[in-house]
């Protein structure tokens, strides 16, 4: 995720044309550039925060995967299932994920049966 952010970041800089969600994540106050990116948000995230919304687009860039949150607590309202990034490339493959209270995700998997050769 840094390394995405960096080239973010420097394509930003040289005036480059760059996904919004990338202006908001360094329009904060407690990330101005990747160094406070990673102190302030990537090194907490398992420990003691979780991704915020403008993170998972980053997630979702730096891994090339579209990502489809079902957010359990979100039921009946449009935020019930959000996917990241909102306008993804047509040939990025979709992980789904469940989220419990946004800070803990679990991956749905199939059940598959086995087969002797």
């Amino acid at each position: 995720m840094l390394n995405r952010a960096i080239e973010l970041y420097d394509d930003k800089e040289k005036g480059k044309e760059v996904p919004f969600f990338s202006v908001l994540l360094f329009a904060r106050d407690t990330s101005s550039d990747p160094r406070q990116l990673l102190r302030n948000h990537l090194n907490q995230v398992g420990h003691t925060g979780g991704l915020e919304q403008v993170e998972m687009f980053l997630l979702a860039y730096a891994v090339c995967h579209t990502i489809q949150v079902y957010r359990l607590s979100k039921y009946s309202t449009e935020e019930f299932i959000t996917v990241y990034p909102t306008d993804p490339p047509r040939d990025w493959p979709m992980v789904t994920l469940i989220a419990e209270d946004d800070r803990h995700y679990n991956v749905p998997v199939r059940v598959c049966e086995e087969t002797s050769l």
